[in-house]
């Protein structure tokens, strides 16, 4: 069992320092559960590592790897030969250059290949998902210069399509809430790119960014124009006057 450390101690420090470090990549801890590997299966990984990287031990026998566990001998025979059975780990021959001779040793290529595999996957599916998303937002955006050119009854400026487009792709606003100012705008009879701005911006201004969240606008004003409508009751209005002629 190592010393505890004594941080007054750099002689000591420094001697615990030489015994190696163990460099591990950080793939590794993103994506072992992920394939599947228990805890104790990736932490027999470590093992093997810390064993190839720091005591040179390609191969070391189930009661070294027990050594810095609390797994009994046959519990991690036992884990090594599900990571063999699940090909995340292998035995295969190398030259020892120190001996010089063929001896076998642990690879763990397999799980690093599963990994890499798993890494590619990933990476096609995100690309597949932003191409697929840019398509959306190309057919969406189409959808709106078709509805603005119907109703401005012409075809519209690069100016007018720019201005949709920094809507709809840089301003966060849903491209049905555009159609939505649009749909007002005409039916308050003012059909311009400036008021139809006008009603994005407000609307900005108060956290809406799509059709749900207008519509729960729409609802709060029209609630508080309600109340702010309702006339004074009979009893308020008795108080009133009771106070008017006490005064």
């Amino acid at each position: 069992m190592a010393a505890a450390v004594n941080r007054d101690n750099p002689a000591g420090i420094a001697l615990l320092l030489e015994k190696g470090d163990v460099a591990i990549p950080d793939l590794f801890f993103q994506y072992y559960a992920k394939l599947g590997l228990s805890e104790t299966e990736a932490m027999i990984l470590l093992h093997l590592f810390r064993w190839r990287q720091v005591e040179q031990n390609r191969f070391p026998s189930m009661d070294k790897l027990s050594l810095y566990t609390n797994l009994d001998e046959e519990r991690v025979k036992n884990v090594v030969a599900s990571l063999i059975e699940k090909k995340f780990l292998s035995i295969e021959p190398y030259f020892n250059e120190a001996t010089n001779r063929w001896q076998n040793g642990f690879t763990a290529a397999g799980f690093w290949s599963k990994i890499m595999e798993m890494v590619q996957q990933e990476s096609r599916e995100q690309e597949a998902n932003a191409s697929g998303k840019k398509e959306r937002s190309e057919a969406n955006l189409a959808k709106v210069y078709q509805a603005f050119e119907k109703e401005f009854g012409r075809p519209l400026s690069p100016l007018e399509s720019n201005q949709i487009a920094e809507w709809c792709l840089n301003g966060n606003f849903d491209p049905e809430l555009v159609l939505e100012a649009l749909r007002r705008a005409v039916l308050r009879g003012a059909l311009n790119f400036r008021y139809i701005d006008s009603i994005l911006r407000d609307w900005a201004r108060k956290n809406v960014h799509n059709l749900l969240e207008a519509a729960a606008l729409e609802e709060r004003l029209a609630s508080s124009r309600q109340r702010s409508r309702q006339p004074a009751s009979k009893g308020n209005k008795k108080d009133k006057y009771r106070d008017l002629y006490l005064s």
